[in-house]
């Protein structure tokens, strides 16, 4: 039985659900060039005003994921980095560092293959010195104008890196996905030009975890939504499970129903639940 698509104007889920939201960042909160709209801040601050806890989760550094919530004006969880860093509001409360030697395989991998290796800190992102590399703008977009910062990599303390990742053209990442799978099986596409890799064990769920332990708020009693690969761990523990329009099938088969292809969908979806329960 496919995975349908949400009606908005009869939400299949009871009048007092949710009683929080869970989101994913880039490709949901976000356009495909990772620009969050006003409508999109707006529904969030609505949402928060009207007393739902929100959590955001994301594979963006902390601050990216931070300075998102404070331009919605709401006051939030963050878990950054795939699940290697949870923010409550205030402080790191969680961080889970890579091994050395696996950030340095990693990145060896990546640059036999022809990948652009990145590693990613609690607040900052190194990328591999590489001539005449042009940053994708989606990317600059997804850091919140924090800059990303060009090293010799072998040059950083790898001791506390929270996420490390290639980044390439869509066919160089279809035609090595598999091969990297296979010498590292946590990988992950958060992206369709990105691989990455959280500590061994780490997703997004287990951030979401601690943050809605932390809170008294049970996955069970809340709405989540995302659009890629490094949400398949966690949407499928949520009440009420969404995939933003574009998903890959592999989220699409794991969640309850797909955002209908609108302006702002997350923002639309946040309006309708408002106006039902107001």
């Amino acid at each position: 039985m496919s995975t349908p698509i949400l009606d908005l104007d009869n939400l299949p889920w009871p009048q007092d659900r949710p009683e929080h939201f869970v989101f994913d960042v880039d490709g949901t909160l976000t356009d495909h060039e990772s620009v969050t709209h006003p409508p999109t801040l707006e529904a969030l601050r609505a949402a928060h005003d009207a007393g739902y806890p929100i959590t955001v989760a994301t594979g963006r550094i902390l601050s990216a994921g931070v300075r998102l919530l404070e331009r919605a004006g709401v006051d939030g969880w963050v878990i950054a980095n795939c699940g290697g860093v949870v923010w409550d509001g205030n402080d790191v409360v969680d961080e889970h560092p890579l091994p050395r030697e696996t950030v340095e395989n990693f990145i060896s991998l990546g640059r036999s293959l022809g990948m652009t290796p990145a590693v990613y800190f609690v607040d900052d992102i190194y990328m591999d010195t590489v001539e005449d590399l042009v940053i994708p703008e989606v990317s600059l977009n997804a850091n919140e104008g924090r800059p990303i910062h060009m090293a010799n990599l072998e040059d950083l303390d790898l001791t506390h890196v929270t996420k490390v990742q290639f980044a390439a053209d869509i066919p160089i990442i279809d035609r090595f996905h598999a091969r990297v799978a296979e010498e590292f099986p946590g990988v992950l596409r958060g992206h369709p030009y990105i691989l990455e890799l959280p500590p061994d064990g780490i997703t997004k769920w287990e951030g979401i975890e601690t943050a809605l332990d932390r809170r008294g708020l049970a996955a069970e009693s809340g709405l989540g939504v995302g659009d890629s690969g490094n949400d398949t761990p966690w949407l499928p523990k949520m009440g009420i499970s969404l995939a933003a329009p574009d998903s890959p099938q592999d989220l699409i088969d794991v969640v309850d129903a797909v955002l209908p292809s609108v302006d702002h969908p997350v923002a639309t979806l946040i309006t309708t639940i408002l106006r039902r329960t107001r």
